[in-house]
């Protein structure tokens, strides 16, 4: 099929020509021949026809991916604008660090929109994939890593709602990979280098593929291979990630200050150790703690002499990764109406990641391990009048580095059958399945083997008596103990599946009428969805930890882990569709102003087992003024259950410490504190806690409407030597009417503090201890009563007030002719994201309404917040990419420009809002093409990535790991230069 012949919009008909052109070129030319083989666009069933000019589809070629040199789905994605922040990725100031709660490994999430990984739905080649089996929380999300991205066609994008056509999950829109397929006998290899200028990172790979025909050409076999290594980047490597100790200047800038604190944690676990006696389960005398000279002294231990686990030697910023990336399409034409076709994937990587020492810290309120005084090397003076010493703030240095170990496997298997009828019906089936499997294997302390270990009567007993490392005492130990008997492997499994079966038939011409020919699509589809997340015995409550001293018992045996339960969930959906593609003004009824109008009317109904059933309509419309311009417009309906793994999830409790604000509005009105401020930051306000999150039978499906408008202007009046340009502007819009999710126990805690300030009454999801003396005397004076400290908070999962987000999409393609000075292409690609809006709940109403009106003088971010553009460091108003390709004879040269606008991240001592600043990343590539002689069907490319070798901005908010630069926006390393030398035959 001529895809220039139909009415596909210039910009796509010239990225899908270069995708084919480039194709041919590597020697993997297509067989047209192919009598069932059929040219799509993402988005409808229905093949040809003027109602695909609706749809608002961006679609990424060849040149263009080339021109990103990305090596994986994480850096591709990050580089098209049409994509937001990162939530899982492989670094370690996100979720790669001691945290074995968030996706870890070789992992990537994808966000189109920005609405979240969870609206976003990928296919391969039209038909879903399976998601990455471990999430956080509510946050679902395939992993693009696993996708073969390598070698890809394209990347068509469906800039619009695609639940009346693909399934009422798709909210932002559909990724549609689109791989090579059918190519004729052919092969190609490349072999790739690359490394970061001042860094540990490299990369290698070896990618290829072969195509292969047979049964004089009725039959084909297409494979494309990936096999890549890549060592790991340091924490080292870059400043910003190579220390704790960093200091912010006036102007919000950051300095190197080895003495400085501000990123360590509230309860700061320390090698020195902090010591108390017990007598009768009373503490006895003052704390101790062991200083550099060795001594066993009282007092609370010194800033000085908290760890930096970031410069530890050795700890990783990025992993280890080894991956290897197989996947294969085949088709065998069994008559001239009737193919068979398959697909095959395989994707398996690992990940070693180095973690810093273990911190000694139970998950739950008051958790503790005690030392026998019998014990070996318990000092004298911590064994008089003592029948137990408690060990607080412990933090073993003396291990070394912890492994972390992630090994993720992604299968893909189709087999279906297409065919066509005599009175011109297209028909297609096909059976998929696709399993998704995660180990998580992490070195950490075992509770019960550290208490055994450190309270044995030999010398054989772990010893944390002897310090740390005077000459460096925020980094190791100087006379390490063997752990080995209780730093131990804990390993979590996770596994998901995806089966479907589909049937769909169309037909371009089923009907005739005045206008012309109305297409038609239908179609029925079942699929069965399935996750499982099996936790070590260590975490999830089959082995506990219980105190000898107190007989506390601590739900988690594992050190820094609340107790997480084991997840098994599944689900059916059954779906029908149908489609319409109705021409209403034909060019020949001679209208003026209105060469053509079409329509695409769809609808799509799903049947839940466990979610309910749902119908959902689209209706689309493209109205083309004149050859040059197209208007285009689109109304449609979604609908998303919630994730298998937070359905099933029932109550999971969480440990963590958490700041106290009505204790601080008494302190503030008392006078020990200035302000707000100064008192929320302060440890004697803050207290372990735990949080409960439960997931109530009464959440409900979440349903959506989105909307979009725009245009496409191709001016066919320019002369030929003017190139060919085409400029598309689309606006968007989509409205969650009732979203997932809590409103976070941190603000249940301030609903708290409103409601004993302002009513008089208390939240009842915030369960306290009763006020002990020193809670009287903190409330004496300020003319509230007294609480006592947190027992736990619970958190519940509802359908939250609706989420509106909105925006522009800018396109521009402009395509030089072929002349002496070769052939130019500018692409470029912006989105501005102008409104996330969430309407607060009635809680967080009431909380910064008495803020507003001085009722509750506390300070809190975001509540009052109309539009979220630009704030929480993950949302920035503006994204774009602008890519320029020049091709001259054997040479083809690339330049790309990626840019992330400003957000704001946290703020400065005095409140005001601490602006990040936006980004612009270079990156340029050289190729060589030898289309003769010797070394025909070569190419050798050399490029760099970020070529002006800049740095993330910071924000002034860090995470808790101390490097505070936005992971989820920014990548960390410098300059990176890489080699390609390919073969095609």
């Amino acid at each position: 099929m001529d895809v220039c012949a139909t009415h596909t919009p210039l910009a796509l008909c010239a990225l899908l020509a270069s995708g084919a052109l480039h194709a041919a070129d590597a020697g993997g030319e297509r067989n047209d021949e192919a009598p069932l083989e059929e040219v799509t666009v993402v988005g409808s069933h229905i093949a040809g026809g003027g109602a695909a000019e609706a749809l608002s589809v961006a679609t990424v070629g060849k040149d263009e991916i080339d021109s990103i040199g990305a090596t994986n789905g994480n850096e591709l994605f990050r580089s098209l604008p049409q994509f937001g922040d990162v939530a899982f990725t492989e670094k370690s100031s996100t979720n790669q660090g001691r945290n074995s709660n968030a996706p870890r490994g070789d992992v990537s999430s994808i966000n189109l929109r920005n609405l979240g990984s969870v609206y976003t739905l990928l296919l391969i080649n039209g038909r879903r994939t399976v998601q990455h089996p471990i999430s956080s929380g509510a946050a679902t999300s395939y992993n693009a890593n696993a996708m073969p991205t390598f070698g890809l066609d394209r990347i068509d994008l469906l800039l619009d709602g695609g639940a009346a056509v693909y399934g009422s999950d798709a909210v932002a829109g559909v990724v549609n990979l689109v791989t090579p397929s059918n190519r004729a006998d052919s092969g190609g290899v490349k072999l790739q280098y690359g490394s970061v200028q001042s860094g540990h990172r490299e990369d290698a790979s070896l990618e290829g593929f072969v195509g292969k025909d047979f049964a004089d050409g009725r039959g084909n076999v297409s494979v494309q291979y990936e096999f890549a290594h890549r060592t790991a980047q340091l924490n080292s490597d870059q400043w910003f990630t190579a220390t704790d100790g960093r200091r912010e200047l006036d102007d919000g800038t950051f300095v190197l200050d080895p003495t400085a604190t501000p990123f360590a944690q509230t309860f700061a676990n320390t090698a020195w150790g902090a010591f108390q006696r017990y007598n009768n389960g009373v503490p006895v005398g003052p704390a101790y703690y062991i200083n550099q000279q060795g001594q066993l002294v009282t007092g609370a231990v010194p800033t000085s002499l908290r760890p930096d686990a970031r410069a530890e030697p050795g700890v990783t910023e990025t992993p280890a990764i080894k991956r290897g990336n197989l996947f294969a399409t085949a088709r065998f034409d069994l008559t001239d109406n009737l193919e068979v076709f398959g697909e095959l994937g395989y994707f398996k990587s690992k990940a070693e990641a180095k973690l810093s020492g273990e911190f000694v810290t139970l998950g739950g309120v008051d958790n503790y391990i005690h030392i026998r005084p019998d014990a070996y090397w318990v000092p004298e003076a911590l064994r008089q009048g003592a029948d137990a010493i408690r060990l607080t703030n412990y933090y073993v240095a003396d291990y070394g580095l912890r492994r972390l170990d992630v090994d993720n496997d992604q299968s893909r298997a189709l087999a279906g059958l297409r065919g066509s009828t005599d009175g011109g019906w297209r028909w297609e089936s096909a059976l998929l399945y696709s399993r998704a499997q995660t180990t998580d294997v992490q070195e950490g302390g075992i509770a019960t083997a550290f208490s055994e270990a450190v309270n044995r009567t030999d010398a054989s007993a772990y010893n944390p008596f002897n310090g740390g490392n005077p000459a460096n005492p925020r980094i190791g130990d100087a006379t390490p103990s063997d752990a080995t008997s209780f730093i131990q492997p804990t390993t979590r499994e996770g596994t998901s599946e995806l089966a479907l079966w589909d049937f769909k038939i169309d037909r371009p011409d089923a009907f005739a009428w005045y206008a012309g020919d109305i297409g038609v699509a239908a179609g029925v589809e079942y699929r069965y969805e399935s996750r499982v997340d099996d936790r070590d015995e260590n975490i999830d409550g089959t082995v506990q930890y219980v105190d000898w001293y107190t007989g506390k018992v601590a739900e988690s045996n594992f050190f820094t882990h609340s107790a997480s339960p084991d997840i098994e969930g599944s689900r059916n959906v059954k779906s029908v569709f149908a489609e319409l593609a109705v021409p209403l003004v034909s060019p020949e009824h001679g209208i003026p102003l209105i060469k053509s109008f079409d329509a695409q009317l769809a609808g799509r109904y799903e049947d839940y087992s466990d979610a309910g059933d749902v119908a959902k309509p689209k209706l689309a419309v493209a109205w083309r003024m004149v050859d040059s311009l197209l208007l285009r417009g689109s109304l449609s309906g979604g609908f998303r259950a919630p994730g298998l793994e937070l359905a099933n999830s029932g109550t999971i409790w969480r440990f963590g410490g958490s700041a106290d604000p009505v204790r601080c509005v008494a302190l503030v009105r008392r006078g020990v504190f200035t302000n707000y401020n100064t008192c929320i930051s302060n440890a004697v306000v803050r207290y372990q806690t735990n949080t409960a999150t439960t997931y109530g039978d009464d959440v409900e499906p979440e349903t959506t409407k989105q909307s979009s408008y725009g245009f496409v202007f191709e001016p066919e009046f320019l002369p030929e030597g003017a190139g060919r340009i085409s400029l598309g502007v689309d606006v968007w819009k989509v409205e969650v009417e009732n979203p997932i999710g809590t409103i976070g126990s941190g603000n249940e805690l301030l609903y708290d503090a409103y409601l004993r300030v302002v009513e008089g009454t208390s939240n009842p999801l915030v369960v306290r201890a009763a006020p002990t003396a020193s809670d009287i005397a903190q409330f004496e004076g300020s003319g509230l009563d007294p609480v006592g400290a947190f027992q736990y908070v619970e958190t519940k999962y509802g359908n939250l007030q609706p989420l509106t987000v909105s925006g522009v999409d800018f396109s521009l393609s402009w395509r030089l002719p072929e002349s002496a000075w070769g052939s130019f292409a500018l692409l470029v690609n912006v989105s501005q994201l102008k409104e996330y809006k969430q309407q607060k709940s009635l809680e967080e109403q009431a909380i910064a309404a008495a803020i507003s009106s001085g009722q509750l003088d506390i300070v809190a971010q975001g509540l009052g917040a109309a539009n979220e553009v630009g704030l929480n460091g993950q949302k920035p108003e503006w994204r774009g990419s602008a890519a320029l390709i020049w091709s001259y004879a054997d040479w083809t040269v690339r330049l790309r420009d990626n840019y992330i606008g400003s957000v704001i991240s946290g703020a400065y001592g005095d409140g005001r809002p601490y602006v990040v600043d936006a980004t612009h990343r270079w990156a340029l590539s050289v190729q060589k093409e030898f289309k003769q002689g010797l070394f025909e069907g070569s190419a050798v490319e050399v490029g760099s990535r970020n070529l002006f070798d800049e740095e993330p901005p910071l924000g002034a908010t860090p995470a808790s790991t101390g490097s505070n630069y936005l992971s989820s926006l920014h990548e960390s390393f410098g300059r990176y230069l890489y080699l390609n030398v390919s073969k095609g035959w």
